[in-house]
């Protein structure tokens, strides 16, 4: 093995074994606010009011999902209006986008893409070791989302891909050309095996974010970085996770374990988050509407609380455009008035508390 790869190897050890020593904290109530986080996830084009409707349902966090791949002015001055109305209602907003973006990486002028299997390109999506993607579509979009509302204490990603044939980074370690020469200089070349690669680009991906996740602390002191999924099994978020607890940011984990199945599946995300080293983040569990009546509503939010700092629902889009113009993911099993009051009843709005 070389001395890089050494180092490398030593420098995830060292990492893994400082963030281990971090305190354990159980499930029941955020880390920041003491009580459970109530949240929903909706989108930036939906008007202000929503945030009216949000607070009278008893729900205390809004995350908003942002399209497109920049923060346009329009989309800042939203952002502002939410931010500012949720102020008001005791709503904090989170502001929240994905990390696939396909205008930026054409934008870098970069050739790296995701390749893999036996030599598979998936042409929209940005190879996941290159430093100067990661720098403008982790970096470069949480600073506009912070600059755009000064004092937001809360910023979310998702690393979920959606113009490729993949949804995550989980086929295995990146072997388009910049990779391989990387791994092994001036020894690249087609149906080689490359043994060991997949736990070297964890180790380089984990080192590249931990870096550019100490700019953004030194910066940002105590604001948290809210990830998607975060204890989802890739190296990509393996990286990410280890990277945000060494530089000991503050974490939530939006997990999507539990949208069918309400809390039960839980267990496993938690312990993942405390493998590395992220027991104090949040972890928030998401039920998606479609899956729950409204009857069942009420007992899948109370499965998540028992396992879990929080919940959020996806999404309460399908509670503000007209039902008939719900499709796909969207759907309802019930009326929209009955999921809102299932979401009073779970959220104790007007019911007593146990």
């Amino acid at each position: 093995m070389s001395r890089r790869r050494i180092a490398g190897a030593v420098f995830v050890l060292l990492t893994m074994a400082a963030v281990a020593l971090l305190p354990v904290r159980r499930a029941g109530a955020s880390a920041s606010s003491g009580t459970p986080v109530r949240a929903a996830y909706f989108y930036y084009y939906m008007p202000l009011s929503h945030v009216d409707s949000l607070a009278a349902s008893g729900f205390d966090r809004g995350v908003v999902h942002f399209i497109a791949d920049t923060l346009r002015r329009s989309d800042a001055a939203q952002l502002r209006g939410f931010v500012e109305r949720g102020a008001r209602l005791g709503v904090e907003i989170v502001p929240q986008w994905v990390l696939d973006a396909p205008a930026r990486m054409r934008d870098l002028g970069t050739s790296r893409r995701y390749t893999w299997g036996s030599g598979r390109i998936e042409a929209e999506i940005a190879c996941p070791l290159d430093t100067a993607f990661w720098r403008s579509a982790l970096l470069g979009r949480a600073e506009e989302m912070l600059a755009a509302v000064p004092g937001t204490r809360r910023i979310a990603v998702d690393l979920e891909i959606q113009h490729g044939s993949r949804h995550h980074y989980d086929a295995g370690p990146c072997k388009c050309a910049a990779c391989l020469e990387e791994f092994r200089p001036g020894g690249a070349r087609a149906g080689a095996r490359y043994s060991g690669l997949g736990a070297y680009q964890r180790t380089r991906l984990t080192r590249t974010l931990t870096r550019l996740l100490a700019e953004f602390a030194a910066r940002h002191p105590g604001v948290e970085f809210g990830v998607f999924d975060l204890d989802y099994d890739s190296f990509v978020h393996h990286a990410l996770g280890l990277a945000l607890a060494a530089n000991r940011i503050p974490t939530a984990d939006y997990c999507e374990r539990s949208y069918s199945v309400a809390g039960g599946t839980l267990k496993g995300a938690r312990s993942r988050l405390d493998a590395l080293g992220l027991a104090n983040a949040d972890l928030i569990g998401g039920l998606w509407l479609k899956r729950f009546t409204p009857r069942d509503l009420v007992p899948a939010v109370d499965s998540v609380l028992d396992g879990a700092e929080g919940y959020f629902v996806f999404t309460t889009f399908s509670l503000w455009l007209e039902p008939l113009r719900l499709s796909g993911p969207y759907t309802l099993l019930g009326t929209q008035a009955e999921y809102w009051n299932a979401l009073r009843t779970a959220n104790r709005v007007g019911v007593a508390r146990p």
